[in-house]
């Protein structure tokens, strides 16, 4: 699914420019990396080249794409009591990444299980949480989201920014949901944030597609630019670019992701096969967008909540 080239070097000279933190990151100015730097041979231990990826830097993966959760987490409860006919107590997260909304729920009284297919991400998380204070109320697993199915029936499920784009065929998206379906109560939500097609690839590509994060004096610079829609195959073509300052070690690598290029209609379709129910789609400003309306990747990711059984 990806292919990459990476570079690591060291340095004594930091040579980033300053850019605030995560959550305000600047995109107008840029990492300057020394690339004659002596190879970082800790790194080049730790990982073959195949391995160096974003997914197995969690450290990497967390700053680049912190953010403030707070109003995705407002925006979910609001939908849990909306549209769920039961008190949520249990929440369920396929491709949990490093942990954001593990450490955040339990925060607002619920107990959340998530699970991801990269076992450095999974001990990053375990971590996270431990430190965090809340190992009894959240909990992170190893599992690949394509058939991972638990006993415990959980009230609601949530998967965000497209990361079920990953699941790139129907067969596995369906086998996804038929799982998932599986590990939820009758009447429980799932919502599915993912991003559709857009009429013209031209509308989703962007002057600017770099971003800066720091935290705790490691500076990232960090491009995710797609570039080619195989529409035949329904594959989008990423192309992912990182530059690291990590208190004067250097990281640089590029890597290609490909991820199922969504059509309404196909997840409708998908989903209704597994046996959920589509009962609403909301916009990024939490607005409801009418279910029968012309479902576009110009109306930018949609978050689509769907009713279990």
């Amino acid at each position: 699914m990806k292919s990459l080239t990476s570079t690591v070097t060291q340095s004594s000279n930091s040579g980033a420019t300053q850019s605030g933190s995560s959550d305000n990151a600047s995109s107008s100015d840029s990492l300057e990396m020394n690339h004659n730097s002596p190879k970082c041979e800790d790194l080049n231990k730790v990982f073959t080249e195949e391995e160096f990826t974003l997914y197995n830097l969690p450290k990497y993966y967390d700053i680049a794409f912190s953010r403030d959760v707070s109003g995705e987490i407002a925006f979910y409860i609001s939908c849990f009591k909306k549209y769920c006919s039961f008190e949520v107590k249990t929440i369920l997260e396929p491709a949990c990444g490093s942990g954001i909304f593990l450490e955040a729920f339990p925060k607002y009284g619920y107990n959340i299980t998530g699970y991801d297919i990269c076992p450095n991400m999974v001990e990053y998380t375990k971590e996270r949480i431990m430190n965090d204070g809340y190992a009894g109320k959240a909990e992170v697993l190893l599992g690949d989201m394509r058939t991972v199915k638990f006993d415990q029936k959980f009230d609601a499920a949530i998967i965000s920014i497209n990361s079920l784009g990953y699941c790139l065929t129907d067969k596995d998206i369906l086998n996804h949901f038929k799982a998932m379906s599986e590990s939820l109560r009758k009447g429980a939500l799932y919502i599915v944030e993912i991003i559709c097609a857009y009429e013209d690839l031209k509308n989703e590509k962007k002057p600017d597609e770099t971003w800066l994060a720091e935290s705790n004096g490691t500076k990232i610079e960090a491009t995710w630019c797609p570039y080619f829609y195989d529409r035949e195959n329904k594959i989008r073509h990423i192309n992912f670019k990182m530059k690291v300052q990590d208190n004067g070690r250097m990281v640089e690598f590029e890597e290609k992701h490909e991820l199922r290029l969504w059509h309404y209609e196909d997840f409708k379709r998908l989903t209704q096969e597994a046996g959920f129910r589509v009962v609403a789609i909301y916009n990024q400003e939490y607005q409801l967008v009418p279910i029968d309306s012309r479902i576009t990747g110009e109306l930018g990711a949609l978050y689509y909540v769907l009713l279990n059984g």
